[in-house]
Order: structure tokens, then sequence, then C-alpha cells
């Protein structure tokens, strides 16, 4: 088993703002245009046997605006009828002024319960690929969309096979060196029931459904004709919280909360590791494979490697952030940690074919929740003397006698909690190569909640927004450095105070921002739609009523309230423009004109 590298994610400290004040509701209106349609947006309603939390998100979640990264002031959405319409920006005054059809969805293939919605992606400035929901995908050359022509099929078929529905998570198109043929690499996505084999095998499931990627390469052949040149699965039981294919196909990222694995490869067999067979078999009979026992300023590990181990035949590499434990060539414990480590003063010792590990906390005092998050082979070995040190310490807190006096209020209301006060869970974002088909680099999300997602530039992956503390911090992932192994993943904006701000809206539905981070939106399921726009320097004497303290930075905040109560079905951002897609009308706010 190849050994992932562990990525911290550092945000950069010059795209923070310290002083920052707060946002300021302003009463100035945004210049918008509305178009009204005769025939409604197209909208797939989950059937009786999609029922689970997952199928909950990819329906109610859906986005029916398309952008289009190439043509950043161009939008597309699906009516009843099947026709692309595309939204037409009058060139002389910047005003939306209709929608225009583009292409029709042939109707060979009819709808049945158990579909998904349409979904449109652009590989490139030439190529669309839109999924019917049904299972087919239709692979369509545009020609420039900047000039308007017209849309011609090249490809329609199930690349799937047995009728099976999905909706496009991403999609990019390479040319390939060796062929000097055009590729299009597509990420299709969908739930579908655990087999039972595989609940009789893993009794922690939490959900009888899983979520399946299929990565598929479509390739040109002879003649302008298209095939399948590879097909690949992944499978994991929870949610993506993103995924996306690298830019230059070589990979592919994912981040979820639990572990993600290829299941089938039309090109290469898929030989599941003997360490992993061996955890696997583990986790079915209940035998726990380590004991680990916490301090307040180390972390012991107990292994028990046999009789006639030798220390050369041992390998424990320690980092910051990861451990990596290894027996005769065979892996006992690897992954990333729930917290920070000291490696310089972290040890280990051999003795009574017994394998001990001591790692030193970097910050003193933290009482871990896990060791490895996700790996539940190991026991945690509670430490009695530290029990009684913190029950001493708590004492003058405690009494033996009942409180019966109920005059007081309670001081804590669960009630009262936001989302933002919650624990985060501990969600991993993954870089997975489809040669090896292992994880080559991941990078820990623990408490760094996924806001929203946002493509800035057609030519590269789409970027994640992510919670640190209170701020949105927006994070682009690149290619890997093939000269130092590394995968970049930039810190290249911030919303400030975001995480707090989302956390607040319970009725949202769609996050957007502009791809220059000029503004960031929150669209509810009806009717409002909040506009955020970065801080600007504040020239006047403004100061905080309560402390006084001048306030240097501040940011505007702008609240949108639809003619109706129509439901948000979509939204889009430009650098200049916000489109909000509703089930009768198309919306345009000139947010920067």
């Amino acid at each position: 088993m190849v050994s992932s590298k562990m990525i911290e994610l550092r945000p950069n400290r010059e795209l923070l703002d310290v002083n920052f004040g707060s946002y300021k509701l302003s009463l100035d209106s945004i210049p918008s245009y509305q178009h009204d349609f005769e025939c409604g947006v197209d909208h797939v309603l989950p059937s009786d046997d999609q029922y689970s939390f997952l199928h909950l998100k990819v329906f109610s979640l859906h986005n029916h605006l398309h952008g289009d990264p190439w043509s950043q002031e161009d939008v597309y959405f699906i009516d009843k009828r099947w026709r692309v319409q595309r939204n037409y920006v009058n060139p002389r005054t910047g005003r939306l002024e209709g929608v225009r059809q583009v292409w029709e969805i042939p109707a060979s293939y009819p709808r049945h319960p158990g579909h998904y919605n349409p979904s449109l992606s652009f590989p490139d400035s030439e190529t669309a690929l839109l999924a019917d929901g049904t299972g087919v995908i239709h692979v369509i050359v545009t020609g420039f969309r900047t000039e308007h022509q017209d849309w011609e099929v090249a490809f329609s078929g199930e690349v799937l096979g047995c009728s099976q529905p999905f909706v496009i998570a991403d999609s990019r198109s390479v040319n390939n060196e060796s062929s000097k043929r055009l590729e299009l690499h597509c990420l299709l996505m969908w739930v579908e029931k655990v087999p039972e084999s595989a609940n009789e095998t893993d009794q922690s499931r939490s959900s009888n459904f899983q979520s399946i990627l299929a990565w598929v390469v479509l390739s040109e052949v002879e003649g302008g004709k298209w095939s399948v040149l590879r097909s690949c699965r992944l499978a994991g039981p929870g949610e993506f919280h993103y995924v996306a294919l690298e830019a230059d196909c070589s990979s592919l990222y994912v981040a979820s909360e639990e572990v993600i694995k290829f299941t089938e490869d039309s090109e290469r067999s898929i030989n599941p590791p003997k360490d992993i067979a061996e955890v696997e078999k583990g986790k079915s009979n209940g035998k726990k494979h380590y004991m680990w026992l916490q301090g307040l300023e180390d972390i012991e590990i107990s292994f028990n490697v046999g009789v006639g181990i030798d220390k050369n035949e041992v390998v424990v590499d320690v980092k910051d952030k990861s451990l990596s434990v290894s027996c005769q060539g065979q892996t006992l414990l690897q992954g990333g940690l729930w917290g920070f480590t000291e490696p310089s003063l972290s040890c280990w010792s051999l003795e009574n074919n017994r394998l001990q590990i001591t790692l030193s906390k970097a910050e003193s005092g933290l009482m871990w929740q896990s060791l490895v998050p996700g790996d539940c082979r190991g026991e945690e070995v509670v430490d009695p003397a530290l029990v009684d040190e913190i029950h001493e310490k708590l004492a003058h807190l405690c009494s033996d006698k009942e409180v019966t006096d109920t005059t007081h209020t309670p001081t804590f209301n669960s009630e009262q909690l936001e989302e933002c006060d919650t624990g985060q869970t501990n969600s991993v974002l993954m870089r997975l190569d489809p040669i090896s088909h292992e994880v080559s680099h991941q990078a820990s999300l623990g408490g760094h909640q996924a806001l929203f997602l946002t493509c800035m530039n057609g030519s590269e992956s789409p970027a994640l927004c992510l919670r640190h503390d209170v701020d949105g911090c927006v994070w682009q992932p690149q290619p890997q450095n093939l000269d130092t192994s590394e995968w970049p993943i930039v810190h290249v904006g911030t919303f400030h105070a975001f995480g707090y701000v989302q956390a607040s809206k319970q009725q949202r539905k769609f996050t957007v921002c502009a791809p220059d981070l000029s503004y960031v939106a929150i669209c509810d399921a009806n009717r409002h739609v909040y506009v955020y726009r970065q801080p600007t320097n504040e020239q006047g004497a403004l100061r905080n009523r309560r402390t006084g303290q001048k306030v240097s930075h501040t940011a505007q905040q702008q609240l949108v309230a639809l003619s109706d109560n129509a439901e948000i079905m979509g939204a889009h951002a430009s650098n200049h423009t916000l489109f909000v897609l509703t089930t009768n009308y198309i919306l345009a706010l000139n947010v920067n004109p």
C-alpha cells in the first residue's frame, strides 16, 4: 500500500483581516432585469425509492442554472419541453432582454421514476456535455459560444449501460499527445443501494445507500465518431462535498467524510492490498488491533506484534499531522491524526513482543476525540489517574447533594444553538490516482466546513471555499508538481466572517461567488437573495458605538427581495451579474455594472 502524503491547509495571513469590522446593510438598490417565460423549468422530483439523505441532497440542491466558465456572462437552463435556453443580453445596453433556444434534447429516451434532473457541463470553449437524467449523455459541438453558433450533436449514448441515470459532476477535455486525438473526461454521479453482501461484511454502515462516481473517458475516433475509451467507478458511503478532475485529468479530487475506493476499472485490475484485507477482516470480527491511551501531554499506542520481530523490521514514521506504522512490510496503522504532534519529541520501543509508540502532543492539555479519524481498529484505554485529576480540578463545581431549586432559569438552551456552534466532522480532501487506485495526497478538513464551490477559471479545477474560524477561505487545487511530488492547494482569497454569516442563513439553498471574488451571494429557497461585497477602506470617522474603536474596514450587505414567493431553482455569479432562476422567470442583477 502506497503511503499518501498529508497536506496542511495553512491560510495566507496576508489574505486575512483581523481588523475586519462587519457587514453594513446598504439601502442602495441593485439594477435588475427580469424575463418571464411561458414554459417552466424542467424539475424532476425523487421517486418513492429515492428516499435516503443522499438522494435528498442530490435533488433538493440541484442547480438548474448552468454557468459557462469559458463565457462567464452566459447561463443556460432546460425547460419542461427539454429545450436548452440561453440568456440573451443586449451587447449595447448590457441588459437582459430574453432567452434563446440553442438546442432541444431528443425525446427518444422517455423519463421514468428513478431518473435525475438534466445536467449541463462545458469541458472546453467549443464543446458541451449534456446528461438528460435518463442515462444518456450527449456530446455537443457548440463552436465558440461567444459567437452564438448553432449546436450540433456529435455523440449520444448510454455510456454506463443498463439505463443507469446520473448527473454530471465535472468534465474536462484534453488532447492525447500519443494518439493525437481529443479526449473528453467526465465525472458522473448517482446514488444507489448498497449490495446485501456489502452490508453483511460491514456492519458499521449507517445507511443502505452509497454515492457512486463514474470516471468515463470518451475518445474521438475516425470519421468524427466517439467511443468509450475507459471507465472507472468509485464508491463511498457518505456524501461527496467536492468532486473535480485535475486540470490535466491525471487525478481525481474528492472531499468526503468517508473512505472512497475504486471498485471497477475497464483498463486495470483492482487488487486490494493485503493489509487492507486484514483491516476488513478485523472490522468484521470486532477484534482490536491496537490500544491507545492519552494523557495531558502525550499519547501512548501499543501493538502486539508477535514473537521473533526485530527492530529493523519495524518502521515508524511520525509527522506533525500523520502517522505510519508498519512491521515486516505490512501496514499496522496509517493515516491522518486527529491533532498535531511534535515529531522530534516522539519515540518508540519494542519489548516483550509489544511495540510501544509515544506521541508528544503539540498542544498540551488538548484531549483528542480519536487517534486516526475513520480507523475503528483501535481501542482507547482511559487513564484512571487522569480521570481522578480531572475530577479533582472540577470538584469545586460539583456537589453530592441534589439541587431541587427550580426558581433559576437554565443558562444553556440547546434550541438557541446555531450551526456555527456545533462540532465539525472529520472530512478529508483526497487526491486519487487512477493508475495505482490509491490516495496519493490528502488534507484533513476537520473543523473546516465546506461552504461552497466556485469556478474561477475554465482551465482550472473548481475552487473550494472552506470555513476557517469565522472566515471563508477560497482554496484553488492545482496539478501535482512533478519535480517535488507535492500537491499545491493555494489560498487565493477570503470572504471575511462569511463562515459565521452562512451559518446564520438557515433557509439558504445556493451559495455562489464572482470569479474575481468581488462578492458572494446566498439564495434562500424562496424570495430572498443576500449579496455580500468585499470590504473597502473606510475614509470617514466611523466608530464602533460600544467600544469607540475606529472601524477601518467595512463591507456592504445588500438584500434583494423577489417580486413573488416563487421557488429559486438556480443561481450563477459572474464578475458583473448575478443570475437567479425561478420556476417561471430569470432575473439578472447588475451587482458590478
